[in-house]
């Protein structure tokens, strides 16, 4: 590990990550890891994609050996009880998109109807997990099937079955805006394209799947809940907004946590009911989701469907824009507002777009739940918008390269605001510095005359080369929080509300401590929180933890520093404004100098300052608006001559971030982004048959790229600062998925000199094959 004596330069230098000695030892602590003592909980899950409940029968399992209890709805009093909404747009965006919201009522679970596969319907305590899956299996419920809606474009249909009673269509969301005189440019274009969209749903498949332990604290009279969560600010808001009790009735922690990439940023019903069971039964209770189960009932993601038009000039430049897309939310989803906003606003592109239509709805249909999954409708938008300019490109007889080149801001354009609010309510204004640079860069890095060495190597391939732009909003506020405590022994204890997944924050926190505290490193440990230990904070998703919580923790650090001078002079008999600070000592003229020690000492019982207990700093980071990256992608791919079997030969991004904590965490976070990008585009997809059963509840059906799937990742980092918070960094967490879909898309349609448009994912091999076999013959 890097050391530095007095904390300069550790913020840009890629310290080693503190926590791989302790992951890649096995010395982790995940919940599964924690169950001592527990007794387990299963959930009898609906076999229904929509039914009315008529019976449910839980005596036979109550009498099985080792059972605790067996509890429905109605035996907890939950039955109508939903889960809040976890997002809520400002006024002002809603009103400049007519973004209207239906009441979602997601049931905490189910009472007398089941709407998706998957959902909680009873649930089993037991000794152990076999003696409650036994338990389990002996319940029995009888169900009255109603009409399933599997398709959104049919969903949204007048003749459809409405799911909710509540409700007067399954329409959940729907946003519009337009700017400029769109129809007019349609009209005077030279080239207008047209096009309909799809990816296919797919999400996160962390390697540790959900899990809640819950306990009761007799002593104090609260349940504690142990998740692997995201954001366990939120989970503790939902269960006291669904129980009714106050936030001291409820402590969430989180442990290590083996990925999320959004599925985790979410409440889930099994956490609020494991909350509820616990204080039922003063017991301690797991439950851990199995892999089948996370396949069926975690929430999944993407799943849109676009219908565009495209009208450019004779040199390619973009005149008009339009887009109207659906967004499949499964029964629910507790972010579609963000996704729908998401998706809405990342259409408009890293490009000059001077006028547009955009129009989106949200349909409800008998499948599993949706979350925010890395990028949350920024990939769909991107590969509807990047697949339309390769299709203006090819009708105008332009490279890819070109009709974006044309297209790209530059430095000339930037900054460059539109005509809409983001859903804080601030205009929009792009305030990156050359995106066309980012274009030039990853020609560098990947040059297209690499196909020919492509080619020698792989005989059996046609050879193809694909580009896509990308745009993000990242550092979504409203704020962060961090603390900061000076403890006992000399060490800074720092922790923030952005709860790690994997992201590195054990080490990235550290050093932004560090540096701001101007000490070694080593004397700053970075310690998860709960939300008694922080009682506010917001969470880690959308790009926002090295922005919002690094900065908490920068701020925290100076406010500790501030604090430590103001004791230094009650100590010394000094004005605060002569005690000057540096290199973790404290100094008045030609007095000696005292340091962090020194202050513990005073601190201690016996000490000058006993009475003021250790130095220990909240800090709260409020930004106004959010910060914007942007990237090139670019991917040399093979299409198998006989089999249509796509593989990503060669693969590279240059991006346009801020400044980076720790560079290679940051690369990391890139590359992990464009193997999930992969998957995408060629393997991922939760099928649903026409009924609303699910089709891929098992690994032999959900297939998952490898890493022979994925090439070395050649990654450019463009730094471009930014003045939005003390530390100049722009989030990247998304940055690697975004482009992915459409960039290895382009290329297919390269490899197969235009006699595809591939305007669906994952990419269809079947269509691929015959394709390659009408042109051999």
């Amino acid at each position: 590990m890097t050391s530095n004596a007095n904390g300069r330069g550790l913020i840009g230098s890629s310290v080693r990550r503190r926590e791989d000695d302790r992951m890649l030892g096995g010395r982790g602590h995940f919940v599964a890891d924690l169950s001592a003592g527990a007794h387990h909980v299963v959930f009898l899950r609906s076999t229904e994609p929509h039914a009315d409940i008529t019976r449910i029968d839980t005596a036979a399992a109550t009498r099985m050996p080792g059972v605790i209890g067996v509890f429905t709805a109605d035996d907890l009093g939950m039955a109508g009880a939903c889960i809040p909404s976890l997002t809520t747009p400002d006024e002002s965006f809603t009103a400049a998109t007519s973004l209207k919201l239906a009441e979602q009522r997601l049931p905490v679970i189910a009472s007398d109807r089941v709407y998706f596969v998957g959902q909680p319907v009873a649930a089993v305590i037991a000794e152990d997990r076999y003696r409650a899956e036994d338990a389990a299996e002996a319940i029995e419920v009888d169900y009255v099937s109603r009409p399933a809606v599997a398709d959104p474009a049919e969903a949204l249909q007048p003749r459809s079955p409405v799911l909710f009673d509540h409700l007067d269509s399954n329409a959940a969301a729907r946003i519009h805006f337009a700017f400029g005189d769109p129809e007019s440019a349609f009209t005077r274009a030279a080239a207008v394209v047209s096009g309909t969209y799809r990816m296919n749903r797919h999400g996160a498949v962390p390697l540790e799947c959900r899990g809640v332990i819950a306990d009761f604290d007799v002593r104090r009279q609260r349940v504690e809940i142990t998740t692997s969560t995201q954001v366990p600010h939120m989970v503790r808001n939902a269960i006291c907004a669904v129980t009714g009790w106050s936030q001291a009735d409820v402590v969430v922690s989180v442990p290590d946590v083996g990925g999320g990439f959004g599925t985790k940023a979410n409440v889930y019903a099994e956490e609020i009911l494991l909350a509820r069971l616990a204080r039922e039964t003063r017991r301690r209770l797991i439950w851990v989701e199995d892999r089948q189960e996370h396949l069926v009932a975690s929430a999944q993601g993407r799943d849109q469907i676009h219908h565009t038009r495209l009208a450019v000039d004779e040199q390619g430049r973009i005149l008009a824009w339009a887009d109207d897309f659906v967004v499949d939310i499964g029964a629910g989803s507790l972010w579609v507002a963000g996704i729908v906003a998401n998706t809405a606003i990342h259409l408009l592109g890293p490009y000059r777009v001077p006028a547009a239509e955009i129009s989106g709805r949200a349909a409800l249909t008998n499948k599993t739940l949706v979350a925010q999954y890395r990028g949350a409708g920024r990939p769909e938008a991107t590969f509807a918008l990047e697949r339309s300019l390769d299709a203006a490109a090819r009708e105008l007889g332009l490279s890819g390269v070109e009709i974006r080149r044309r297209n790209l801001l530059t430095s000339d354009d930037l900054p460059y605001p539109r005509p809409i609010p983001y859903r804080d309510g601030v205009p929009i204004e792009y305030d990156g510095g050359d995106y066309r640079a980012c274009l030039e860069s990853v020609l560098e890095a990947l040059p297209r005359d690499e196909i020919a060495r492509c080619a020698a190597e792989h005989p059996q391939y046609r050879i193809g080369y694909g580009l896509s732009s990308y745009l993000e909003a990242t550092g979504r506020g409203p704020h962060e929080t961090a603390r900061i405590r000076l403890s006992p022994d000399g060490r800074f204890e720092v922790t923030a509300g952005a709860a790690s997944a994997g992201q590195g924050h054990e080490t990235v926190f550290a050093q932004v401590a560090a540096e701001a505290l101007a000490v070694p490193m080593e004397q700053v440990i970075y310690t998860p929180g709960d939300t008694e230990w922080l009682p506010e904070g917001v969470g880690t998703f959308a790009s926002r933890s090295a922005v919002l919580a690094g900065s908490a923790v920068h701020r925290a650090a100076r406010e500790l520093v501030g604090s430590a001078i103001d004791r230094v002079a009650r100590l010394i008999g000094a004005d605060p404004d002569d005690v000057q600070y540096r290199d973790g000592c404290f100094s008045v003229g030609g007095r000696p100098a005292l340091d962090w020690a020194d202050l513990v000492r005073a601190a201690g019982v016996g000490g000058a300052l006993e009475t003021g207990g250790m130095l220990d700093v909240s800090a709260v980071h409020r930004v106004s608006t959010v910060t914007w990256t942007m990237g090139v992608h670019a991917a040399i791919v093979g299409v198998h001559r006989r089999t249509g079997i796509v593989k990503v030969l060669r693969y590279a991004v240059s991006h346009e971030g801020g400044r980076e904590i720790n560079p290679q965490i940051v690369e990391g976070q890139i590359i992990g982004g464009v193997a999930q990008g992969i998957g995408g585009t060629l393997f991922e997809r939760w099928a649903y048959s026409e009924a609303g059963q699910p089709q891929s509840t098992t690994f032999a059906a959900y297939h998952l790229p490898l890493t022979t799937d994925v090439p070395r990742v050649r990654v450019r980092h463009l730094h471009v600062d930014t003045p939005a918070n003390p530390l100049g960094v722009r989030g990247v967490g998304e940055s690697g998925t975004i482009a992915v879909y459409a960039a290895v898309a382009s290329a297919v349609d390269d490899a197969l000199d235009g006699r595809v448009h591939i305007d669906t994912t994952p990419i269809a091999t079947g269509d691929l094959c015959r394709v390659l076999a009408r042109t051999a013959s």
